[in-house]
């Protein structure tokens, strides 16, 4: 089917209804109002519309340029959505009003890559870290590193980690058949938590050389899911281990005034305060994971880094007991 452009459309029905109206006009005034003319006259009212002609044409042909330029412009923003920028206004009050239809279609795009990036990314920290482990204690009881008595205690730990794997893996396929991925908040007592976490992770520190403290108080307790703070946890010792060579990491929980702090603090290298910001904005170094995960369990996180090391506090509201 052979296709006719706005230009050459809107200009031919302009031509035309111009030419139409002004023969109407000719013809009422003759016959309706029956105002005599002659030849003369006759000719001159023919002269008078091809005078005109020109000038009806060259804005004619202005209005469909413009046209058809808003269009174009339109068109090849569209063409690059997600990616191109803010849509083309026109003075065409339709026209303006699809590009801010588009304009706004185009921002829901944008986030809706930017949490399948973030899911995705989410995936690979969520599965790096409990594969890491499971790595790391098979080769410590490959290494000898574990005795024959430990031995059934870190197989429970190997089993209990490939659950934590297949549990996740669950929860990330009911995300892609779009089925809410809120948790239920369970009561968590930080000192037990704290020694499973000390277990699973000490391994990795210990080949690199670098003592991993656990400091536990007053036997603090929050809501929270577990899970979320598990991937809070993992982020943030997955940082402190690639960014500290030699010295200590260290995890404090203690209580303080209504609410219960964890801090994880590290004799790494730090992170500058650019580094930080472009951490939260774009989710490296899993920061934006951690501080999005503490939020959303009504929590805070401050963090301070230099060139000795890097402190992160993370402040929940404090449950009495269990």
């Amino acid at each position: 089917m052979n296709k006719v452009s706005f230009f050459t459309l809107s200009f031919s029905l302009l031509l035309v209804t111009y030419f139409a109206v002004a023969g109407l006009i000719a013809f009422f005034t003759v016959k309706i109002v029956g105002i005599p003319i002659g030849k003369k006259m006759f000719t001159k009212i023919v002269l008078t519309i091809l005078a005109f002609t020109p000038l009806y044409i060259a804005v004619a042909l202005l209005l469909s340029k413009v046209l058809e330029r808003d269009l174009k412009r339109l068109s090849k923003a569209v063409k690059n959505l997600p990616s191109s920028e803010e849509m083309p206004e026109s003075f065409v009050k339709e026209v303006d009003d699809l590009a801010k239809v588009l304009s706004l279609q185009s921002g829901r795009i944008k986030d809706l890559l930017e949490a399948q990036r973030m899911m995705l990314y989410r995936i690979a920290h969520d599965l790096k870290t409990p594969v890491t482990n499971l790595k790391n204690v098979l080769l410590a009881m490959k290494d000898g590193v574990i005795s024959e008595d430990e031995r059934g205690f870190y197989t429970e730990r190997l089993i209990a980690e490939a659950d934590k794997i297949n549990t996740f893996l669950n929860r990330i396929l009911e995300d892609l058949k779009k089925i809410s991925r809120n948790l239920e908040r369970e009561k968590v007592n930080l000192c037990a938590f704290l020694k499973d976490v000390e277990v699973l992770w000490k391994f990795r520190f210990e080949r690199k050389g670098i003592n991993l403290k656990i400091e536990c108080k007053d036997n603090a307790v929050v809501e929270i899911p577990p899970a979320d703070l598990e991937e809070i946890l993992n982020n943030l010792l997955e940082n402190s281990l690639n960014h500290t060579k030699e010295g200590f990491v260290k995890i404090e929980a203690f209580r303080r005034g209504e609410g219960v702090v964890i801090r994880v603090e590290d004799t790494g290298t730090g992170i500058s305060q650019p580094k930080l910001r472009e951490a939260y904005r774009r989710g490296s170094l899993g920061l934006y994971i951690v501080r999005e995960l503490t939020w959303k369990n009504g929590g805070n996180l401050k963090i301070h880094s230099s060139e000795k090391g890097t402190v992160a506090e993370l402040e929940f509201i404090s449950i009495s007991k269990l």
